[in-house]
C-alpha cells in the first residue's frame, strides 16, 4: 500500500503567519477601532434624536342606543360603515391638521444652545413666544435671546448677512417692519433664577402654517390593524411630550369631525320642525279665535249626534289632504334641494326631513346611498382635486342617482295628487250631507274641522320634535379613542447599531490598511518568511547585534562566540556545498540597495573562512563607495583601480590584514569612469590569480540596483551571493533578483538574510545555548550601520 500524505486545509504554518501579522500590525486594528468609537460617539450625539408617540381609534363603535338608529331611519338618514382608507385620509388632511396645529400653538420653536449640541425644548421655558412675521423671509430663521435681567431681554436676528439687535422688555411688543414679537415671562423667571438663566444662550423660531403643517403631514403615519376597524396612529418628533399632547388633540379633533355630521341632521329638522310648529300655532291661535267669536255672536251650544259622525268623517278626510299636501311640500322641498346640488356642486347634502311615509323603502334607500356618495366624495377631496377618475366617477354616478330620485319624487307626487283628487271627492260627499244642516251649525262644524286637522298635525310635529331632542341627547361619535396617545421612545437613530456600524467600519479600514501594508509595504523579517516567497537557495540569516557599529566590523573576530558568529559559520558550511565541483571559489557580494550590509558580509564572510584556516583574498570592487578599507582599518594609494588600467602589477596591490590567512585588494584611487574599468580585460587575471594562489576570493561589489557593475563580474565568479535587509526586503527586491538569476542564467546564486531581530531568529533558537550570550546588532539600515555600502 502506497503511503498517501494527508493534506489538510489550514496548515500550522498559515496559522503561525497569519499571526505574525496580526502580532505586527494589531496596533493599527486597535487605533482604527478607537478612532471609529471616538468619532461614532460624537457623530451620535450631534443626531438629532428621534421620539414616537402612537393612538388607537376605533372607528365604529356601536355605542348608540336601539331607539336612536330607530329615529335616524325614521327622520330618512342612513349610517354607512366608514371607508378606512378615506378615513385615513381624513386624519391626515390639511384642515384637521390645521385646527390641530391652531389649538396647540406649536408655531414657535424654543431651542437651548449648548457647547457641542443646540437641544430642542417643549415646556420648562422661563418665557413665552407670542410672534407674527411679516417677511417671509424670517421663518425658519434663528432667533437669539439672552435674558438680560428680570424686566428686560435681547434679541438678535440675521437678515440679508447682517445681524441685528434688538433690546426689549417683557410682556411689552417690539413692532419692526419684519415682524410682530411679544415675549412674556413665568414663574420660572424670578430674583432666585435670575443669575442661572441669564448665562443661558436661547433660540427661537418662527414657523410658516404651511411649513408647519407639512412637517407634521409627512411625520404621521396610519396603519389599519389587520381584520379590524382600528387605525394606529404614530407621529415622530424631536421631543416626546409634545408628539403625544399633538397625537391626543389630533385625535379628539378627528372624533369631533365624525360627531358633526349626526349634529347637522339633528340640527336641519329641530329647525324645520320648529319651523312648521311655528306655523301652525299661527293658524291654531286663527282658528279658536274664529270659532269662539262665532259660538258667541250665534249662541250655538252643541250638534246633533249624527251631524257630528258626519262631521267626523269629513275631519278625517280633511286630515288626510292635509297630510297628502305636506308630504308633497316635503317632496317639493327634497326635489328643490336635490336640484340644488345638481346645479352647484356644493360639497355638503343635508339628509332629508322627515316627511317619509313609512311604506317608501326606496325613497329611504337612495336617499341614504346618494348621502353616503356625497360623504365619500367629499372624503376623498381630501386627498385629491376634482379631476381625479375616482371624483369623476363618483359625480357621475351621484348624478345618475340624484335623476332617478327626481324621476321617483316626480311619480310620487303625480301619486299623491290622485290620493288627495280621492279624498277631495269624499270630502265633498261629506260636504253635500253636512249642508242639510242649518247654517249656524254647518260652519260651526267647518271651524271645528279645520281645528281638528290642524292639531292633530301639531300634535304630530311635537311627537316628532321630542324623539329628535332625545336623538340629540343620544348623539355619541360614530369613533373613540381606545388607546390615548402615549411614548413610545425613541426610535431614531439607533446609536448603538451607529457604533457598531463605525467600529465594524473601523474594523474594515484597519484591515485594509494592514492588508496594504502586507502586501505594498510588507518587510520580510525572518528565514521562514523567505523561504517562502522563493525557490532560491538561502545560505542563512544575520542577527542584530546592538554592539556592532562603524568602529566595530569584523564581529566575528572581536566576539567568536556570539550568536551573530555561529550565523556567519553557518553560511560558511553552506558555501562547502554549492559549486562542489569546482577548486577554489569566486564568491561575488552585493544587494539590491545601499546600506543592506553587503560590505560587512564581504569582511566578516571573509574572517569567518580565514578563521577555518583558508586561505582568503578579499577584493573591494566597489569603486563608487568603497567600505571595505574602512571596515579593516587599512589605506593604500593602489588597489584594484590600478591593476584594472594597467597601472601596476596584481601582487604589487595585495595587502596582509590583520586577521591570519586574509589578504585583501582595496579599491585603490577612485577613477572617475568606474564602471567602464571594470570592462578591463585584466580583471579576468585578478580572478585567475585568486584562484591560483587563494582558497576563497570575496568579491565586495556596488548596489545592483543602482549600478550593473555586478552584472558584469558575475560572469568571472564561481558563487554569487545576494544579501537582503529586514529593513529593504520585500516581495518587489525578490522578484527583481528571481529575474536577474533567470536573465543571467546563474546557478550557483544564492541568499543572505541580514538584520533579522532574535525573536525571528530560527538560528538565535537553535544555538545560543552553546554560548550563553544575547549579542545582537545594529548594521546601516538593518545589520551593521554601514551608511555606504
Amino acid at each position: 500500500m502506497s503511503n498517501k500524505k494527508k493534506i489538510s486545509i489550514i496548515e500550522t504554518d498559515d496559522l503561525i503567519y497569519v499571526w505574525r501579522i496580526f502580532t505586527k500590525n494589531w496596533y493599527i486594528l486597535l487605533t482604527c477601532i478607537l478612532l471609529a468609537f471616538v468619532v461614532s460617539y460624537f457623530y451620535t450625539y450631534k443626531l438629532k434624536e428621534v421620539y414616537a408617540a402612537q393612538s388607537q381609534i376605533l372607528l365604529k363603535n356601536n355605542e348608540t342606543y336601539d331607539y336612536q338608529s330607530q329615529i335616524y331611519k325614521g327622520l330618512g338618514y342612513y349610517y354607512n360603515s366608514p371607508d378606512n382608507s378615506n378615513q385615513i385620509r381624513v386624519i391626515t388632511s390639511n384642515d384637521l391638521i390645521n385646527k390641530t396645529l391652531s389649538r396647540l400653538k406649536f408655531d414657535v420653536s424654543y431651542f437651548i444652545v449648548g457647547r457641542l449640541k443646540t437641544t430642542e425644548v417643549f415646556d420648562a421655558m422661563p418665557f413665552v413666544v407670542s410672534a407674527q412675521v411679516l417677511d417671509y423671509s424670517l421663518f425658519e430663521s434663528d432667533f437669539k435671546l439672552k435674558i438680560i435681567n428680570e424686566k428686560q431681554y435681547e434679541i438678535s436676528y440675521s437678515k440679508e448677512g447682517s445681524t441685528i439687535v434688538k433690546k426689549g422688555n417683557f410682556s411689552e411688543p417690539i413692532q419692526e417692519t419684519d415682524f410682530f414679537i411679544t415675549i412674556k415671562k413665568n414663574e420660572l423667571l424670578n430674583n432666585e433664577t435670575i443669575n442661572s438663566l441669564k448665562s443661558i444662550d436661547y433660540v427661537f423660531k418662527v414657523h410658516d402654517v404651511n411649513t408647519l403643517i407639512s412637517k407634521y403631514k409627512s411625520s404621521i403615519s396610519i396603519e389599519n390593524l389587520e381584520n379590524t376597524t382600528i387605525l394606529e396612529l404614530t407621529l415622530e418628533d424631536g421631543i416626546p411630550s409634545r408628539a403625544v399632547t399633538f397625537l391626543d388633540t389630533l385625535s379628539k379633533e378627528y372624533i369631533q369631525y365624525t360627531a358633526q355630521a349626526q349634529i347637522t341632521v339633528n340640527s336641519n329638522t329641530l329647525d324645520n320642525i320648529d319651523k312648521q310648529l311655528k306655523e301652525i300655532t299661527i293658524i291654531l291661535n286663527g282658528i279658536e279665535d274664529n270659532m269662539e267669536s262665532y259660538k258667541s255672536d250665534k249662541a250655538v251650544l252643541d250638534l246633533p249626534r249624527q251631524e257630528e259622525q258626519y262631521f267626523h268623517k269629513l275631519v278625517e278626510y280633511d286630515a288626510q289632504k292635509r297630510n297628502f299636501q305636506l308630504y308633497i311640500q316635503s317632496l317639493e322641498a327634497l326635489e328643490k334641494y336635490i336640484t340644488t346640488i345638481g346645479n352647484s356642486k356644493t360639497d355638503k347634502l343635508l339628509p332629508p326631513s322627515f316627511y317619509i311615509e313609512p311604506g317608501d323603502d326606496y325613497l329611504r334607500s337612495a336617499l341614504s346611498k346618494l348621502y353616503a356618495m356625497q360623504m365619500s366624495r367629499n372624503e376623498n377631496l381630501f386627498g385629491a382635486t376634482e379631476l381625479n377618475n375616482h371624483i369623476n366617477e363618483l359625480d357621475q354616478n351621484i348624478e345618475l342617482l340624484r335623476k332617478n330620485i327626481l324621476t321617483y319624487i316626480d311619480n310620487s307626487k303625480k301619486g299623491l295628487r290622485q290620493k288627495i283628487a280621492d279624498v277631495e271627492m269624499q270630502i265633498a260627499d261629506y260636504t253635500s250631507i253636512i249642508k242639510t244642516v242649518p247654517k249656524t251649525q254647518r260652519d260651526l262644524l267647518t271651524i271645528q274641522r279645520k281645528l281638528d286637522v290642524n292639531e292633530r298635525m301639531y300634535e304630530y310635529l311635537l311627537e316628532k320634535r321630542a324623539s329628535t331632542l332625545i336623538a340629540r341627547a343620544g348623539i355619541l361619535p360614530e369613533t373613540s379613542i381606545i388607546e390615548t396617545a402615549h411614548s413610545i421612545g425613541m426610535i431614531k437613530p439607533n446609536k448603538k447599531k451607529i457604533s457598531y456600524y463605525f467600529i465594524l467600519v473601523g474594523s474594515i479600514i484597519g484591515l485594509i490598511i494592514i492588508f496594504l501594508r502586507t502586501t505594498l509595504f510588507y518587510k520580510i523579517q525572518s528565514f521562514e518568511e523567505l523561504r517562502k516567497l522563493t525557490a532560491l537557495p538561502i545560505l542563512g540569516e544575520i542577527i542584530q547585534n546592538a554592539e556592532t557599529d562603524n568602529t566595530n566590523y569584523v564581529i566575528v573576530d572581536k566576539n567568536p562566540k556570539a550568536p551573530i558568529t555561529e550565523s556567519f559559520r553557518v553560511i560558511r558550511t553552506n558555501l562547502e556545498y554549492m559549486a562542489s565541483e569546482v577548486g577554489p571559489k569566486v564568491i561575488l557580494i552585493t544587494s539590491y540597495n545601499p546600506g543592506e550590509g553587503k560590505t560587512f558580509c564581504s569582511v566578516n564572510l571573509a574572517t569567518i573562512l580565514a578563521k577555518a584556516s583558508k586561505k582568503v583574498l578579499l577584493i573591494e570592487l566597489d569603486l563608487h563607495k568603497p567600505k571595505v578599507q574602512k571596515a579593516l582599518s587599512m589605506t593604500s594609494d593602489i588597489g584594484i583601480s590600478s591593476i584594472l588600467i594597467g597601472k601596476v602589477g596584481i601582487k604589487d596591490c595585495i595587502l596582509e590584514t590583520p586577521i591570519e590567512n586574509l589578504d585583501a585588494i582595496l579599491s585603490g584611487p577612485t577613477p572617475p569612469n568606474a564602471s567602464e574599468i571594470i570592462l578591463s580585460k585584466h580583471l579576468a587575471e585578478v580572478f585567475e590569480y585568486g584562484r591560483n594562489n587563494y582558497d576563497y576570493v570575496i568579491v565586495d561589489t556596488a548596489p545592483i540596483g543602482l549600478i550593473t557593475d555586478a552584472l558584469v563580474i558575475m560572469k568571472y565568479v564561481d558563487i554569487s551571493l545576494f544579501v537582503l535587509n529586514t529593513k529593504f526586503a520585500n516581495k518587489k527586491v525578490i522578484s527583481i533578483t528571481q529575474e536577474i538569476v533567470d536573465a543571467n542564467k546563474l546557478t550557483n546564486f544564492g541568499l543572505i538574510l541580514n538584520g533579522v531581530k532574535r525573536k525571528r531568529s530560527r538560528y538565535y533558537y537553535n544555538y545560543n545555548y552553546g554560548y550563553g550570550y544575547g549579542y545582537g546588532y545594529s548594521y546601516g539600515s538593518g545589520g551593521y550601520k554601514d551608511k555606504g555600502n
